[in-house]
């Protein structure tokens, strides 16, 4: 680990996904350059702790494998991407019905297009849609931004669809249930979806920044440190008193808060791990739950990666809606719901860790990409809030960051 310096061409401050892929570019430009975070582990909001032999995510998440820049960056072989199966497994009330991706999935063709939740109207709206939107990209949108509600409503989707599908769906992407997000986010991630896969490495998200950083010179990143103030556009001071002066001030995430005096705003979200020994049907698929007022959708971790339980039970990863319920009579709701869903009986769900992520997702309302501007000068700001909101638009930053340094 490098000691901290008095001057260095560039300092990037955190060690999410943005930073580590602008410390990599830097790297391959032969530009001096030092990494700070202020925790102990790199990842930011991307990662994982291993506990009692259990993988818990931050929060449920996933890597879509149709991220091409990311997957440039990335080992693929090492970390081992694991996929689950397109489309959702959705409970009605009474019963699971499976919505599958009948171009990706055949097998399950039948039973998508017999499936009563999507009129035959939306399984054409649909298809429709993921021609429309192939290769869709934001900056070359020049549509209105309108919220992704009110999008799918142009589009001609029946109000069952959305309600059974759209909300529950993408408010375990969103971090929103109401869908006012931002319909230009909405396409993105409808593209990204229509192509790749969501996946989990082998052993957990924090493969992900873990194999970035293996790929930074180990001097070049200090842990640890925390930045709290710029002082004349090109010093950063940190907690312990140390003073780095640079030519290229370059800052991720919450830091930016340093120039812009404001925190970033975000969706937030709370995540329930349960264990249990009992067999769990269709786990490679997400699980919606429309009709819950607590529970949104459920995710088998360990039906995607063993590797996620070392004794051998399956971990069960529960996204609850925004409430005012105490913790103890959360959990207690959540596993009586387990039951009614998968069956047994309550003392099946042991309960493991919970994780309240009160910065899940930021906010991207409509017209947020309308307001991006590229800065022009030191102190520099990257991360997705400049691109798009997720870890391919956090690397993007990064990389396109390092590149403008050359010039």
């Amino acid at each position: 680990m490098m000691q901290m310096p008095s001057i260095i061409d560039t300092i990037i401050i955190g060690a999410g996904p943005s930073g580590l892929a602008c410390a990599i570019q830097c790297q391959k430009n032969n530009i001096p350059f030092l990494l700070v975070e202020q925790s102990e582990r790199v990842g930011g909001r991307v990662g994982s702790v291993e506990i009692d032999g259990y993988i818990f995510d931050l929060g449920f998440q996933v890597y879509n494998t149709a991220y091409e820049m990311t997957n440039m960056l990335l080992n693929l072989d090492e970390i081992k991407l694991n996929h689950f199966k397109p489309g959702a497994m959705i409970y009605d009330g009474e019963t699971f019905k499976r919505i599958s991706d009948p171009l990706r999935d055949f097998r399950h063709i039948f039973s998508t297009i017999l499936s009563d939740i999507p009129t035959f109207h939306d399984k054409l709206k649909i298809l429709k849609l993921k021609f429309i939107l192939k290769g869709y990209k934001i900056n070359h949108d020049t549509s209105s931004d309108i919220s992704t509600y009110e999008y799918l409503l142009s589009q001609g989707f029946s109000n069952r669809i959305i309600e059974m599908f759209f909300k529950p769906f993408f408010a375990g992407i969103f971090l929103e249930n109401k869908l006012k997000t931002s319909s230009k986010f909405f396409k993105y991630v409808f593209s990204k979806l229509n192509i790749g896969m969501a996946s989990l490495p082998e052993k957990g998200m924090q493969a992900i920044p873990d194999d970035l950083s293996n790929k930074i010179n180990a001097k070049n990143i200090i842990i640890g440190k925390k930045a709290v103030n710029i002082i004349d556009q090109q010093s950063i001071s940190f907690d312990d008193g140390n003073i780095v002066n640079a030519k290229n001030v370059v800052l991720t995430g919450e830091s930016s808060h340093l120039v812009t005096g404001r925190p970033n705003r975000y969706n937030s979200i709370i995540t329930l791990y349960f264990s249990t020994n009992l067999t769990l049907l269709h786990g490679k698929y997400i699980h919606l739950y429309p009709y819950d007022e607590l529970i949104n959708n459920i995710a088998f971790p360990t039906s995607i990666s063993a590797s996620y339980s070392k004794d051998g039970n399956n971990l069960i990863s529960v996204n609850v809606k925004e409430n005012n319920i105490q913790k103890k009579e959360m959990i207690k709701h959540v596993q009586s719901r387990l039951v009614k869903y998968y069956g047994g009986e309550v003392q099946h769900y042991q309960f493991l860790k919970s994780f309240e992520i009160k910065k899940g997702t930021f906010i991207q309302l409509p017209g947020h990409f309308d307001q991006l501007e590229k800065q022009k000068r030191s102190p520099y700001i990257i991360g997705e809030t400049q691109i798009v909101g997720s870890i391919e638009g956090a690397v993007q930053s990064g990389l396109e960051m390092a590149d403008s340094l050359i010039n």
